[in-house]
């Protein structure tokens, strides 16, 4: 994703995992020099117009995570900052923390050539690694999704979610 949410603890019984500052900052500064821009030259062309929307929807849009021990609830809200919509998750249904994303570095040289074939074997998830919650009655619930550049940033949230909530984290193999 382009985004990351950001792990803090606002009372020690509560995680939240949400966009920083820098997010609506960089989105919303743009927009508005594009903006800015377009009303200097005294013209609106569509694309640049298409673009400042698109930017300032980015600003505004919100995804947090709560997972509250106290409560036992996790909450997710996500849209856009006066029109979103939570979700609620009982906390003793979650099971366990999933990541699944590329195997960690090893040397290839030791593998034989297997051209093609081996980027049929990962499949359309190559080079992603995803981070789930897996509830007894929800099923799986998807946190975020990233390039393995930051697979590792991943895994780590995956375990200090999993350590937060008193669950077992896996991460699973691909293919």
């Amino acid at each position: 994703m382009v985004y990351r949410l950001i792990p803090k603890n606002p009372r020690p019984e509560q995680l939240v995992l949400s966009f920083g500052l820098g997010w609506r900052l960089f989105f919303g500064a743009i927009g508005a020099l594009i903006a800015y821009g377009m009303i200097q030259e005294d013209t609106v062309g569509v694309l640049a117009l298409i673009i400042t929307v698109i930017l300032i929807l980015a600003a505004l849009y919100f995804d947090r995570w709560e997972f509250d021990r106290q409560a036992e609830v996790i909450k997710h809200s996500s849209g856009l900052l006066l029109a979103h919509r939570t979700k609620r998750y009982a906390l003793t249904d979650l099971q366990e923390v999933v990541t699944r994303g590329p195997a960690p570095s090893r040397d290839d040289s030791s593998e034989p050539e297997r051209g093609l074939g081996r980027m049929h074997h990962r499949g359309l998830n190559r080079g992603f690694t995803r981070l789930w919650l897996r509830f007894e009655e929800a099923g799986e619930v998807d946190i975020q999704m990233d390039s393995s550049r930051h697979s590792q940033a991943l895994r780590n949230l995956g375990m200090e979610i999993a350590g937060f909530c008193d669950v077992a984290y896996r991460d699973v193999e691909p293919g």
